[in-house]
């Protein structure tokens, strides 16, 4: 009879032991990824920002540290809602991780970043990265001034590079003729 009681109670243990164990392995697995992702936060690393003036027409360029970026933004007209190709030239900065995010000069909203990919075969010294983007349509203020926020995070830094955004096509800009 204890026999058979052990034999119950062995039975009935281990169907009950079996998703304890997984739940606490799912369990450290989560929390253990997270622990490694924060202590990646705690490394110092230098942090630089660089602003600039983007005219979407003609793109971007800035200097960033020893290197620079061009950045180009299709349609140039930056239309609200819609997809936008980016296209960043990184040259004289080895980026390991490069994304965007756009964001309103005057009245920051809510962040979308997207990470841009590196691409294959470009100029020696000079990365590619691409990717699709869009800005947020604004209710309140139809003449949003837009910044394209780019990161690139390198394994000593972290490059913020502001491009104030400009959609009007230089030829398309109204002269006022007085009478």
């Amino acid at each position: 009879m204890i026999q058979t009681m052990m034999k119950n109670l062995s039975r009935h243990l281990s169907r009950l032991l079996l998703p304890v164990a997984l739940l606490l392995g799912l369990l450290l697995v989560f929390y253990g990824s997270r622990l490694l992702n924060k202590s990646e936060d705690f490394v110092d690393k230098q942090r630089f920002q660089t602003v600039a003036y983007c005219n979407t027409y003609k793109g971007c360029q800035s200097r960033v540290g020893n290197g620079s970026i061009k950045l180009n933004i299709l349609p140039a007209s930056i239309p609200t809602g819609q997809p936008l190709a980016i296209r960043a030239e990184v040259s004289g900065i080895a980026a390991e991780k490069v994304s965007m995010e756009f964001v309103g000069r005057d009245m920051p909203m809510g962040l979308m970043p997207f990470n841009l990919q590196k691409q294959s075969g470009h100029f020696a010294d000079t990365d590619l990265y691409t990717g699709t983007g869009n800005i947020a349509f604004c209710a309140t203020d139809r003449n949003m001034v837009w910044i394209a926020r780019l990161k690139m995070e390198t394994r000593e830094a972290v490059y913020h590079v502001l491009f104030e955004l400009d959609p009007l096509e230089a030829n398309s800009q109204q002269i006022a003729i007085l009478p």
